[in-house]
């Protein structure tokens, strides 16, 4: 969808919230308004990256794919920032597959005209030289965490930031999604389910979370979850 008319002094997404107004307003008719779908897939391994995406509400995952078409997840994206970074750093090809885990709705623009206004040492270029430190970061501790830390520290991690990406306390949610992300069996994801739910730290019914006590998540949860937080804390002041 199309928008017309003055741009909101608020876009929902906190990347552009951050650009200068007059910046804002030459990107602002550039953008169109698009629904994120659960599981949508946004890009696909080496696919060309024509267009980038601020989200406003919902999530999309970076996940790596392997030959025999197994993965999991390396970095969320939500309102905090863009997907298709790498089509705007000199790549014009998708890193990875990046999927829709939480349905909302984005900002989608030509990639050609973020490279154009993101020009030398434009705002928008160094924001988004402080937002890719972030991302970088994100993706680096995910690849720590995959590897040592247990699926119950894991599965808290994903279901706090999830929720700090779309500011909302409950979204969509499937055992078989959540397993996919995680790369472990959809038993496992189930068990670690079941017993949040029975501490009261979550509400689990039909294919939605509810977070009920973030706390009770944020002390099972490993350190990689509170480290990334920081960083993307510090780049939003």
């Amino acid at each position: 969808m199309s928008i017309s008319g003055p741009p909101p002094i608020q876009s929902g997404n906190r990347l552009l919230d951050l650009l200068p107004k007059n910046d804002y307003r030459r990107l602002f008719p550039h953008l169109e308004m698009v629904p994120l779908k659960f599981k949508q897939i946004l890009y696909e391994p080496r696919s060309v990256i024509d267009h980038v995406y601020f989200p406003r509400e919902g999530a999309a995952s970076m996940f790596s794919l392997m030959e025999d078409g197994s993965g999991i997840e390396v970095a969320i994206i939500g309102r905090e920032g863009m997907i298709g970074l790498a089509g705007l750093l000199g790549g014009e090809q998708a890193l990875a597959r990046f999927i829709v885990s939480v349905p909302g709705s984005a900002f989608k623009v030509k990639a050609t005209v973020v490279k154009e206004q993101a020009g030398k040492d434009t705002p928008l270029d160094r924001l988004l030289l402080l937002y890719l430190n972030a991302f970088l970061k994100q993706t680096v501790q995910s690849g720590a965490c995959n590897g040592l830390h247990s699926v119950a520290q894991r599965c808290c991690r994903w279901l706090l930031k999830s929720r700090d990406r779309i500011d909302s306390d409950q979204f969509v949610l499937t055992h078989e999604f959540l397993a996919d992300m995680l790369g472990v069996r959809r038993s496992s994801v189930s068990e670690v389910l079941e017993l949040l739910q029975e501490k009261g730290w979550i509400h689990y019914h039909r294919g939605k979370i509810k977070i009920l006590e973030r706390k009770g998540l944020e002390s099972a949860a490993c350190e990689c979850y509170r480290n990334v937080k920081e960083d993307f804390d510090r780049l939003f002041g």
